[in-house]
């Protein structure tokens, strides 16, 4: 603890005025103590401002007169907002509560006076820095209203021109923010607009940048970017406590360790020894480094490589999403478990186990020994009419995932694969991906098994219809998944989280494992690090994936076939570069001449 470090219960209490300011609609009509109201108002006038300009002024309005012409320029304004909105979004515009201009004890009017100090410091470079330094003086007062127990709510649909009018202000003058204040009979956990499906918090993980504008890795922040995606984590986690019995997956996803930096940094050392420029393996070179940080060894040997391939049914093929009948489910699945599907080939040739699960397939199979039973159900429901799965199966099939993955791990498996089977699981998958990398629907969705144009309008057209209804939360993994996802997917993402929970690699194979890296990704971000791209789909929201994830795919073949079929290619690649890393000669060994100085 440094010398100017605020107590723990204070600096606490600080983060909890942050973390809990709300932007309020309903007030209760309780007056504000004059000396409750001067503390806000003070705590507003001590905020930062270029230069000691102080440009900010308050006005503060009881008289119901006054606010009823707020209040009715406030209606004219939003209705002419509501233009701009194409229905149902224009629908749900006009039926929010976004203000509570009338109802609350009190208005105040925080402006900016940019004639204030004449010539001040910083204003002549960026003249914009008095309605900077006011916005600072409003949240100083949002948090100091939170630590208060009163609540703010900032009215911003309102045209400048006409408050000034209605408050006789200076045309210099310009009006920052109109707010509300009041006492309210709660502060939501989250924002309004999040709850209502309006707007969702982005990753903090995606905004922030090193050194330069898109510089999303930087290896000098390691440390700092490991640091944001942990407490990401942190906070993403927290939907989890909200399900039942979901302990095991929070023990998953706060036991997934950091990569190991000191076995990058031998890993990374070793390969400029090696005989050959420095760098001329392009690619492999930095595969091998990552898989060294992941194994925690600096030489990793990777001889046990185990595909888990993962089969459901949707609901949602009842709406003709799908070129192929659900009866090629358990087809497929009897295929895989007599060793004749493409899966089956390419494992052998990569000497990998496949490890064939239902998850929920829609039939009743045949026992056989190779089969791994962990059925949900028989099949998600339609998600166009509603919720596929709820939340405590959606849990289920995390925890399958992870119980699978473990297993395989324990009894020697060093590194995964990841595979799907699922009549209608592309029409999912889009879903998903639309869902939380928030693109339009259209430029993640692809013809899975081959629909012909009218097929893929209606598939587009489906998964729409199934976002409007269920509004699943970008920032809620489960809720994603429990809304358009399917059984396997859920599994998947249970492996990719029990994997880097154990240090193991994750291959992750097509579209539908990508999906589930989304999910897994929501849940925990850690377990970025331990994904390992094998190719790019044909499928089209595959790169939309990739580029969330920020994952750039080893191989693009043109494949779409899924199974683990290209995670099988992927293995092979992951265990060449390690090959390369630990058995090819540096310069001494070989006695071959370096590079010249």
């Amino acid at each position: 603890m440094n010398a100017h470090e605020f107590p723990e219960a204070e600096k606490k209490g600080v983060y909890r005025a942050i973390f809990e300011r709300r932007d309020m609609r309903s007030f209760k009509p309780d007056p504000i103590p004059d000396l409750a109201l001067a503390r806000l108002l003070d705590a507003a006038h001590h905020a930062g401002s270029v230069g000691f300009m102080q440009p900010w002024n308050f006005v503060v309005i009881k008289n119901h007169a006054t606010r009823a012409r707020v209040h009715e320029l406030f209606q004219k304004e939003r209705q002419a907002a509501a233009l701009f909105f194409d229905e149902p979004r224009r629908h749900q515009y006009l039926s929010m509560k976004l203000e509570g201009i009338l109802e609350s004890p009190l208005n105040l009017c925080v402006t900016c006076d940019p004639t204030r100090g004449g010539v001040v410091l910083g204003r002549n470079s960026i003249p914009e820095t008095d309605v900077y330094s006011t916005v600072g003086a409003i949240q100083n007062l949002w948090l100091a209203a939170r630590a208060e127990g009163i609540g703010v709510g900032w009215v911003s649909i309102l045209r400048n021109p006409e408050l000034r009018s209605i408050l006789d202000m200076p045309p210099h003058i310009i009006p920052v923010a109109y707010l509300c204040l009041g006492y309210v009979e709660d502060f939501p956990e989250r924002p309004v607009l999040e709850t209502r499906g309006w707007r969702h918090r982005l990753p903090l993980t995606d905004l922030v940048y090193y050194e330069r504008w898109g510089c999303e890795q930087h290896p000098d922040w390691a440390a700092l970017s490991q640091s944001i995606i942990a407490i990401q984590g942190e906070n993403m986690s927290s939907h989890l406590s909200e399900t039942e019995n979901a302990s095991r997956v929070l023990d998953v996803i706060r036991s997934i360790p950091p990569l190991d930096d000191k076995a990058m940094q031998a890993a990374r050392a070793r390969h400029d020894q090696l005989t050959k420029p420095q760098g001329s393996l392009g690619r492999l070179e930095a595969l091998s480094i990552q898989l060294a940080g992941i194994a925690a060894q600096p030489r990793p040997h990777f001889k046990q490589p185990v595909i888990v391939t993962m089969a459901a049914d949707h609901g949602v093929v009842r709406q003709g999403v799908s070129a192929f009948p659900q009866e090629v489910t358990p087809q497929m699945v009897a295929n895989f478990l007599h060793g004749g599907a493409a899966i089956n080939v390419l494992a052998r040739h990569v000497g990998a186990r496949v490890v064939v699960v239902d998850m929920g397939v829609a039939a009743d199979l045949d026992a056989h020994p190779d089969l791994v039973d962990r059925k949900i159900a028989k099949g998600t429901r339609d998600f166009s009419v509603g919720p596929a799965m709820s939340r405590e199966e959606a849990r289920r099939a995390v925890e399958a995932g992870i119980e699978i993955v473990t297993r395989e791990i324990e009894r020697g498996a060093d590194i995964i694969g990841t595979g799907d089977m699922g009549i209608g699981n592309t029409t999912a998958s889009s879903a998903i991906v639309a869902a939380i990398t928030r693109r339009p629907v259209a430029q993640v969705t692809g013809r899975g098994t081959g629909v012909d144009d009218v097929g893929l309008a209606r598939k587009i057209a489906t998964i729409e219809r199934a976002l409007e209804i269920n509004r699943p939360n970008p920032n809620d993994a489960f809720d994603v998944l429990a809304d358009v996802g399917g059984f396997e997917i859920g599994g998947l993402a249970g492996v990719m989280l029990g994997a880097a929970a154990r240090r193991v690699p994750v291959v992750i194979d097509g579209f539908i494992s990508g999906a589930a890296a989304l999910v897994a990704y929501g849940l925990a971000p850690a377990v970025q690090q331990y994904l390992v791209a094998a190719h790019r789909s044909v499928e089209i929201g595959h790169r939309a994936t990739h580029e969330y994830l920020r994952l750039e795919p080893l191989l693009d073949l043109n494949m779409r076939l899924g199974e683990g079929t290209g995670a099988a290619l992927g293995i092979s690649l992951c265990v060449a570069a390690c090959k390369i890393l630990d058995e090819m000669a540096t310069f001494a060994d070989a006695g071959v001449a370096e590079k010249s100085a």
